[in-house]
């Protein structure tokens, strides 16, 4: 029996230690990286200085050229995108820039999925968050999710179970850069046979998702002091309305600039701007970012 205890002991006594060789390890690789997403990443949260930001989604990082940009406004832009989140993870990351500075304007590309609708796992978008828990009120994002998660942010093996290997990738030897300013532009066009396969014809009521939909206020309240622009970029399918309804609701209530491109008759079904459906390539990035400049100008935005 006492061999039983002590080897229980060791077991616990090993695992104690990793946890905290991790908790040492890890939040150093990470502020050290050197490229790929951690690199990346690392940059948007605590390097930023930035005039213009752009917040979204796997959209945001394709669609928008921060040259482009700093070209029309004379300003400095960087692109905060990430793929396969939304509004949890931009609200985490803006609350860490404006313990910095104040962006003069914010873009922010909605995407319903990320954004606004349910039936998504919310936990997955804490996943960026994690290596920055303990920056100052990034923990409220965790406990609006789940409460437990305070308990298991206890853990540094958890904060950095899931990026382990790309933490180490991105420090010896990044399989992808920053970016251009953050920008990812990809390559290619649209697969017609893929088009053909895809059915986009059935409306589906949405189901708006309340805690997305309070961190878009939060948002909105958190950049008051940044000239706040919300966009839909162009989709090769084009969108049905009511998908971004509440959106319009509510920059209608708040008084907030909204373009929608998602149906547009210059980009909807002209495969030579599309990667696929939802995403642009490099041709369609900065057609669409020329496009957006040229109307915010028109509007005095710019």
């Amino acid at each position: 029996m006492n061999k039983f205890i002590f080897k229980i002991a060791c077991f616990f006594a090993i695992i104690i230690a990793i946890d905290l060789i991790s908790g040492i390890v890890f939040p150093y690789l990470v502020a050290n990286a050197k490229g790929g997403d951690n690199g990346r990443n690392n940059y948007i949260d605590l390097k930023t200085n930035e005039d213009i930001l752009i917040f979204g989604s796997s959209r945001a990082i394709h669609h928008y050229h921060p040259s482009i940009i700093s070209d029309s406004t004379g300003m400095t832009c960087y692109n905060c995108g990430q793929n396969g989140n939304g509004v949890i993870l931009n609200y985490g990351r803006l609350l860490m820039i404006e313990k910095r500075y104040k962006p003069k304007m914010i873009i922010y590309d909605i995407q319903n999925t990320f954004d606004l609708t349910a039936g998504e796992d919310n936990h997955k978008y804490l996943g960026w968050l994690k290596a920055y828990y303990d920056q100052e009120d990034v923990e409220d994002v965790f406990l609006s999710v789940d409460s437990v998660e305070r308990y298991k942010m206890m853990s540094h093996m958890y904060r950095y179970n899931s990026k382990c290997v790309q933490i180490v990738s991105d420090y010896i030897h990044p399989l992808q850069s920053l970016g251009i300013k953050g920008f990812r532009p990809l390559e290619g066009k649209m697969d017609n046979m893929k088009i053909n396969k895809k059915a986009n014809n059935e409306i589906v009521s949405p189901e708006w998702d309340k805690l997305k939909i309070n961190y878009i206020k939060r948002f909105i309240e958190l950049s008051k002091d940044s000239k706040l622009v919300f966009v839909i970029s162009p989709i090769w399918y084009g969108m049905d309305e009511s998908q971004y309804a509440i959106i319009k609701t509510i920059c209608r209530e708040n008084k907030i600039p909204f373009y929608d491109f998602a149906n547009s008759p210059k980009y909807v079904h002209h495969n030579e701007y599309f990667k696929d459906g939802s995403h642009m390539n490099c041709i369609g990035a900065e057609e669409f970012t020329k496009d957006l400049m040229e109307q915010m100008r028109k509007d005095k935005l710019i």
